[in-house]
């Protein structure tokens, strides 16, 4: 339970949850248009290629939002 946790130990899980969180709602929109969600990662994949790192990958999604969104990932 949360509450075995510290405080440090809890902000640090909230940092991971909400760097992550704008990947996942791009998977939760393919997928509530119909897409399996294997199908929906490979798109995400394809806009942002597989050679980033992680956090490279996140940060460039990010920064796309805040734009308006990656053209291959439009609904």
């Amino acid at each position: 339970p949360a509450k075995e946790f510290t405080a440090a130990e809890r902000e640090a899980s909230k940092f991971a949850y909400s760097r992550r969180k704008i990947f996942w709602d791009v998977i939760s929109g393919f997928v509530r248009a119909g897409l399996t969600s294997d199908i929906a990662i490979d798109k995400v994949y394809a806009a942002y290629g597989r050679q980033l790192s992680v956090p490279k990958f996140l940060i460039a999604l990010r920064r796309d939002k805040r734009q308006g969104g990656h053209p291959s990932l439009q609904l």
